[in-house]
């Protein structure tokens, strides 16, 4: 079953039970011939959010996210040495500029030690929202040919990330012992915000993916959307420095919580996270996903017909 059939499945299938005996051009010697019954059953409701098919497809995902890993750096002479590239040389930019033409604080820690923490969970956001808007494009040609649950597309994007933030995670720890500086007992929280980065990662992408295999101009909306938003994020300055009247906007912003948390995980005399944010995150993220959820489910039904 495709996503563009009609809105019913088959749910089981009886090979042993006994259909309608032929007419009576079998002959009385010959035995009854059976044929196997199928059940069909409604589709699932609006409501119904596909976790349960995923989780029963986890197989596939790791054979998705695996993929999607080895692809990203395939016939490229550094490989992964892109992925530390990429926050080091921004590092080295945005200290020169706002650390030290523009003089901006950083809460009494050396300034690429500030940014750098900010930059690489930033990142990884960044890239996995990119990818995991691109998800169902990509990989049209197997959405058009075999049925599988389309959420692990997204959802393999986010999670091949994690291995560039891993590699960029040591560059930064070394970067600390190079100024003096090691994680606390506050480095135990740094999988907490790491996975708050992933669930507002995947539930974006639920949207994006979606509406990006219908309408292509999201595609080109999200390069500008994120490159705002990042400087909309306390990624190269403090969170501190935004005037109180201004503070609301801060709060609303999920990343500002995500970036200040890894921050303060990694760098404990960093300024730990707002618990009205935290609060405020993880309303949106309900939020995002169910909408996020919906919305997929709704779009997968016409998605063979229209990429």
């Amino acid at each position: 079953m495709t996503a563009a059939e009609p809105p019913w499945s088959v749910a089981q299938t009886h090979p042993d039970a006994t259909a309608t005996p032929l007419p009576a051009q079998a002959s009385p010697a010959q035995p009854a011939r059976t044929y196997p019954v199928t059940r069909i059953v409604a589709a699932s409701p609006w409501y119904e959010t596909g976790l349960m098919e995923l989780a029963r497809a986890h197989e596939l995902l790791i054979v998705f996210t695996w993929r999607q890993i080895c692809v990203q750096y395939k016939q490229a002479i550094l490989g992964i040495g892109w992925a530390v590239l990429s926050p080091l040389l921004s590092t080295l930019v945005f200290t020169w500029v706002f650390g030290g033409l523009a003089a901006i604080p950083s809460e009494g820690l050396p300034y690429p030690l500030f940014v750098l923490s900010g930059l690489i969970t930033w990142q990884y956001f960044n890239r996995a929202l990119t990818a995991g808007s691109n998800s169902i494009l990509g990989n049209s040609h197997i959405i058009t040919k075999v049925y599988f649950p389309r959420m692990i597309l997204p959802l393999s994007a986010v999670l091949a990330g994690l291995v560039d933030y891993a590699v960029n995670l040591v560059v930064l720890l070394l970067l600390m012992l190079f100024y003096g500086r090691t994680p606390g007992l506050t480095l135990m929280w740094l999988p907490v915000f790491l996975m708050l980065a992933t669930l507002i990662g995947f539930a974006l992408s639920l949207w994006l993916s979606a509406l990006n295999a219908l309408y292509r101009d999201i595609g080109f909306m999200i390069p500008i959307a994120l490159q705002a938003w990042m400087f909309l994020t306390p990624v190269i300055y403090p969170a501190t420095l935004v005037p109180a009247g201004w503070t609301w906007l801060m709060q609303l912003n999920p990343m500002t919580v995500v970036v200040e948390g890894a921050r303060w995980a990694v760098l404990p005399a960093a300024t730990p996270p707002n618990l009205i944010g935290v609060a405020i995150l993880a309303g949106e993220f309900v939020l995002l996903f169910l909408g996020g959820v919906v919305t997929f489910n709704k779009i997968d039904a016409i998605l063979a017909d229209r990429i």
